[in-house]
């Protein structure tokens, strides 16, 4: 029999089936990604995502992505970056598990904050991950601990508030220097009244009176002398000891009324607090006027961490999400990560090139390194790190999500751009900070918030609209700043989540107090004045007798013991000279 080589029935269906694939995949595949990525893209970050050209090559086991657009989720006419090109080198085993692994990623011309010809709102079709980190981080920056009052100054006249004398710690200190000097006193005298020095200086005279009949071979009176005269020089050294106390205790109590002065210049600072300027309170421009850039800058940054955490969730818990569309109940798919099994995307190394400040020069092109970028980072088992480093540009950025904790950092500090310009809630006014230098830090530990942002530009420029009518904050606050060409901005997140605090301060502060005083400086002058009398009269009524009460303390003290010493050196001179006489000069044991 003659056998076929060839089984034609069923090699020319398979060949056409191969054709019929190979045709739409160099028709639909590119195609399909790129739709992929735009919806994919667009729902993980709650704005549009837009690419222009999607390539997918299977032999070369790379895709490249040119024109890739993501608008910002906060500013619908801005993007948050552009790409001019995007390749990657993809690792075909993974794809066989629906599991995406890239080993290189070149991301070139990267630009951000572009403006956007279109606008960039995806209106929202249902529940989000996305979605409910924005409405979490609006609420977050709603909190009355973020909320920046409306820049007002009051009208009317100055306000002093009544002074209480019983506040002035000159009053305090006086009248506890006054009891500490009782309690010296009485302990003085009991000290004193303990040695009974009068006594013993009696006895030790009417001894020396029964001295003057005794003969020299009166031998027991004789050792009752000596006794005596040991006595006697027992009571001068408690005496003297008491002394020392007595002279310490006075210098104690002279300090005490030194300090006086130190409470009377705090006092004049309570006092001067007491006045109630019509302006605002200047120590807290910064915050009026700044603080509602400074909540936009840490709102922003919390939501692309939030985001991060929800894309990347920490240590090993399972994951739900909707499950696929179907006529009647849906249901939910909960994924369990298996250990020591691949994550469902990671990126291991991506090197960026992107473009930042526009001068006469043009945009200055820089580099950076992003590593370790995984659905699963707990699997993966290292955090994912962000570097930059270039001689005007730093930027780092470390999510550790491996544990259960997750730790987000991430800083940056460039120096020498063009700052755009910050607009003054509630005032006609804009600053344009011009060329500058500007760092933006954010942490995120468990629930825990730090952050800090600051500008520095040298030649700032101000700007009022001219259509806005005349107003006393703006009038006032105008002509404050539109001489200063130096700004300098800190602005400091702290707290947590649900309690944060945010300070900022500028060079703005000093400028404008130093201001409002200038135009009520007379009026505060005098009130200041008055205050000071009021605050010398209700001290020297507590300083005044108090300083005859310690004069009377010392001098007291120091009169009885003078008193006790000599009539104890007395009363020992008349026992000496006794006992000389009966022994001739000669020394008894």
């Amino acid at each position: 029999m003659k056998v076929a080589i060839f089984r034609w029935k069923a090699i020319v269906p398979l060949v056409l089936f191969l054709a019929v694939l190979v045709g739409a995949w160099l028709l639909f595949a590119d195609r399909l990604g790129r739709l992929a990525l735009q919806r994919g893209g667009t729902a993980a970050l709650g704005a549009k995502v837009e690419v222009r050209s999607f390539h997918f090559s299977l032999g070369g086991g790379s895709v490249t992505v040119r024109g890739l657009v993501a608008a910002s989720p906060f500013d619908s006419t801005q993007n948050l970056l552009e790409a001019d090109e995007l390749t990657a080198d993809l690792d075909l085993l993974p794809l066989l598990e629906k599991k995406v692994a890239i080993d290189r990623l070149a991301a070139n011309g990267l630009r951000f904050g572009t403006a956007r010809a279109t606008s960039g709102f995806v209106p929202s079709s249902g529940p989000s991950a996305s979605a409910q980190i924005m409405a979490n981080v609006k609420s977050w920056a709603a909190q009355p601990a973020l909320q920046v009052p409306i820049l007002q100054l009051a009208t009317g006249k100055l306000s002093v508030d009544s002074l209480d004398p019983r506040k002035l710690q000159t009053v305090q200190a006086a009248e506890s220097l006054a009891a500490r000097a009782d309690s010296s006193r009485r302990a003085w005298s009991a000290g004193f009244d303990s040695l009974d020095a009068k006594t013993t200086a009696d006895s030790a005279v009417a001894f020396a009176q029964r001295l003057r009949g005794a003969r020299p071979t009166d031998l027991a009176l004789l050792r009752d002398a000596r006794r005596m005269l040991d006595r006697v020089k027992q009571t001068r050294d408690r005496l003297t000891a008491l002394e020392r106390g007595v002279k310490a205790g006075g210098a104690t109590l002279d300090q005490g009324l030194a300090s006086l002065q130190a409470a009377r210049r705090r006092d004049y600072d309570f006092a001067r607090s007491l006045i109630r300027l019509p302006p605002i309170d200047a120590t807290s421009i910064a915050w009026v006027l700044f603080g509602p850039e400074a909540v936009r800058k840490f709102q922003r940054a919390l939501y692309y961490t939030q985001l991060g955490r929800t894309y990347m969730p920490p240590g090993l818990l399972p994951r739900a999400h909707d499950g696929p569309k179907r006529a009647r109940r849906p249901g939910t798919t909960v994924e369990f990560p298996r250990a020591n099994r691949p994550p469902g995307f990671l990126l291991r190394d991506a090197e960026l090139s992107f473009f930042l400040g526009d001068d006469s020069t043009g945009p200055r092109r820089y580099a950076g390194k992003l590593q370790g970028l995984t659905s699963a980072p707990a699997l993966y088992g290292r955090p994912t790190t962000l570097e930059v480093r270039a001689p005007t540009v730093t930027a780092d950025g470390m999510f550790d999500h491996v544990h259960a904790t997750s730790r987000d950092v991430m800083g940056a500090t460039v120096r020498g751009v063009s700052l755009p310009a910050i607009a003054l809630p509630g005032l006609p006014l804009r600053v344009t900070p011009g060329r500058g230098d500007v760092s933006l830090g954010f942490a995120l530990y468990g629930d825990s918030l730090r952050g800090r942002w600051t500008v520095s530009a040298p030649a700032a420029t101000w700007q009022r609209d001219s259509g806005a009518a005349g107003e006393l904050a703006a009038d006032v606050v105008w002509r404050v700043v539109s001489g200063i060409e130096n700004l300098d901005l800190t602005a400091e997140l702290g707290g947590t989540l649900s309690h944060p605090e945010l300070h900022v301060r500028s060079n703005l502060d000093q400028a404008v107090s130093d201001r409002l005083r200038s135009m009520i400086g007379a009026e505060v002058d005098a009130a200041e004045s008055r205050l000071r009398v009021e605050v010398d009269r209700f001290a020297d009524q507590q300083v005044a007798p108090l300083k005859t009460q310690l004069a009377q303390v010392t001098a007291e003290a120091n009169a009885r013991m003078q008193q006790g010493r000599q009539a104890l050196d007395g009363a020992q001179q008349q026992v000496e000279q006794q006992l000389r006489r009966l022994t001739g000069g000669i020394r008894l044991p």
